[in-house]
């Protein structure tokens, strides 16, 4: 009896270069020079595409269920985000709003669309993160873009820890350095509340002074030509001097 050939039957092994992380995958939105860049970070960039609803056209004498195409849904995206003082700051200033976005994927293929954005904080349970989540409800259906990469415009980032708060008694001062991506970014600072904390912008360093008590928000703004801007903040405590 004749063996058959495997081989014959067996098909070339193709590596489906899709099996990668996530890294590069990204929410963006369109700014006012016509570029996408990064909205916030996010931890999911919601789901693209529709498929329509499925409808019964079974009449009763038929055995077998059938069913035809109906309407394409388009229903709200959700993306879990990191609640921040940072992130919800962008977020507070365009809530309510209709935004063109791009969902931006590693090889810079993506997904255009547009709708209005909000957002809600998650509830917060032992042990867990303190996170939110932003909604968008679509005005426009998914458009596939095959060639993001001259829609999209990378920012300048802050590369080193900042801390959150900063705590200053009388009129002690203290150096928050600030090192960007790309380097040689342009630094810009400014207190909320000069009369409580002052802000001043130095080569790859901001200094904050305590003025009188109180508390102040700084911001530590980076830019750089070609690039979107990039904000760090600080919320300053001053205690009176003993």
């Amino acid at each position: 009896m004749m063996k058959l050939n495997i081989q014959m039957f067996a098909f070339n092994s193709i590596e489906d270069r899709a099996l990668s992380e996530h890294r590069g995958s990204a929410l963006l939105m369109k700014k006012d020079n016509g570029k996408y860049s990064i909205l916030i970070p996010v931890e999911g960039t919601g789901e693209n595409g529709s498929t329509p609803a499925q409808l019964d056209k079974t009449a009763i004498g038929n055995r077998q269920s059938t069913s035809v195409e109906g309407r394409i849904e388009n229903p709200q995206k959700t993306m879990p985000f990191f609640l921040h003082r940072d992130n919800l700051a962008i977020l507070e200033a365009i809530k309510g709003e209709t935004h063109e976005f791009l969902r931006l994927l590693p090889d810079f293929t993506g997904f255009k669309f547009s709708g209005s954005i909000n957002y809600m904080a998650n509830n917060t349970d032992v042990g867990s993160l303190e996170q939110g989540q932003i909604t968008i409800t679509p005005t426009t259906s998914d458009e596939y873009v095959e060639n993001c990469y001259d829609l999209v415009e990378d920012t300048v980032v802050i590369t080193n820890s900042i801390d959150e708060v900063v705590t200053l008694v009388g009129t002690e001062s203290k150096v928050i350095n600030v090192t960007t991506n790309p380097a040689g970014a342009t630094l810009n600072a400014e207190s909320e509340v000069a009369g409580v904390a002052t802000a001043t912008k130095g080569e790859g360093q901001v200094t904050i002074a305590g003025v009188a008590e109180g508390s102040s928000i700084v911001t530590i703004e980076a830019t750089k030509d070609g690039y979107a801007s990039f904000k760090r903040s600080i919320l300053v405590i001053v205690e009176p001097a003993e």
